[in-house]
C-alpha cells in the first residue's frame, strides 16, 4: 500500500472523481426488482439459452477479475477521490460477478469453466509493473465490454432478465470507463510525456486487450449482427476513448 496524504492535507470536493462518486452512489441498488424466477426460462427464444448462460458463466469470469482490479489499483491510489472511486468500482464488479454467477447457476446448474480467459488476463495483468500500467489495461477491457453488453442487450432483449443485468451493469461501467478517462486526462496534463506511453501501452498489448476475428465472429453469432458492423462498432468505441483521453480539456 502506497504513503497516503494526511486528512488534514485533502480536499476533494471540486474533484472530478468524487462527482462521479456521488453519481454512482445513486446507482447502488438497481439490482433489487430483478425477478429471478425468470432465470429458469428466461423472456427469449429457447435457442438463445445455451448462449445466455455462456456469456453469463464468461462474464462472472471477468467481472470477478474487474472486481480483484480495481481492489488492487484501490490500494495503491494516494489521491483520496480517485481511492474512494475505485472501492465504490470494487463494489460494482462485486455485485455484477455475482449476479452473473446467479444467473449461470440458476439457469443452467452451475457456471460454465471458461477460465482459460481468466488465465489469459490475468497473465498480462501479472506483467504490468505500474499503477498506470495495470489502470489502462483496466479501463480499456471495461470499455470494451461496454460495446459486448450492448450486443448481449440486443441479443436476448432488454426485457429479459439477463439483458436487464447487463444493461444496469453496462451503466456502472461506463462510469468506471469514465473514472480512468478523467485520470488520464489529468495526468497527461501534468505530464505531457505520458501520452506517448498511453499510446505505446494500448498498442503493444492491443492483441491481449482488443477483440480479436474469433471474438467478433462469436459476437455476431450470438446478437444475428453482420460481423463487419460489430468490427467498425468496436474499432470506434477504441478509436473514441483514445480521443476522449487525449483530448485537452
Amino acid at each position: 500500500m502506497n504513503n497516503q496524504p494526511k486528512m488534514s492535507e485533502i480536499n476533494f470536493l471540486e474533484d472530478k472523481h468524487y462527482a462521479l462518486y456521488q453519481k454512482g452512489k445513486t446507482k447502488q441498488t438497481w439490482d433489487i426488482g430483478l425477478d429471478w424466477g425468470k432465470a429458469v426460462n428466461d423472456d427469449f427464444p429457447d435457442d438463445l439459452k445455451e448462449d445466455a448462460v455462456t456469456v453469463a458463466s464468461l462474464s462472472s469470469h471477468v467481472e470477478l477479475i474487474g472486481m480483484e482490479n480495481a481492489a488492487e489499483l484501490m490500494l495503491q491510489a494516494t489521491d483520496f477521490s480517485l481511492k474512494i472511486g475505485l472501492a465504490q468500482a470494487v463494489n460494482d464488479e462485486a455485485r455484477h460477478a455475482e449476479l452473473f454467477s446467479r444467473y449461470a447457476i440458476l439457469a443452467n446448474g452451475y457456471i460454465l469453466d471458461l477460465s482459460k480467459t481468466r488465465e489469459l488476463y490475468l497473465d498480462h495483468f501479472h506483467k504490468l509493473n505500474t499503477f498506470d500500467e495495470t489502470f489502462l489495461s483496466h479501463v480499456f477491457l471495461e470499455n470494451g465490454a461496454l460495446e459486448q453488453f450492448n450486443l448481449f442487450i440486443h441479443a436476448f432483449g432488454e426485457g429479459s432478465l439477463i439483458g436487464k443485468i447487463y444493461k444496469g451493469a453496462m451503466n456502472d461501467e461506463a462510469r468506471h470507463v469514465q473514472l480512468g478517462i478523467n485520470y488520464f486526462r489529468q495526468l497527461i496534463k501534468s505530464k505531457p510525456a505520458k501520452k506517448e506511453m498511453v499510446h505505446d501501452h494500448l498498442t503493444t498489448f492491443k492483441k491481449i486487450l482488443h477483440v480479436n476475428p474469433d471474438g467478433i465472429a462469436w459476437l455476431s453469432k450470438i446478437s444475428r449482427i453482420p460481423g463487419e458492423i460489430i468490427e467498425s462498432r468496436v474499432q470506434a468505441r477504441h478509436d473514441n476513448f483514445i480521443n476522449k483521453i487525449m483530448e485537452d480539456k
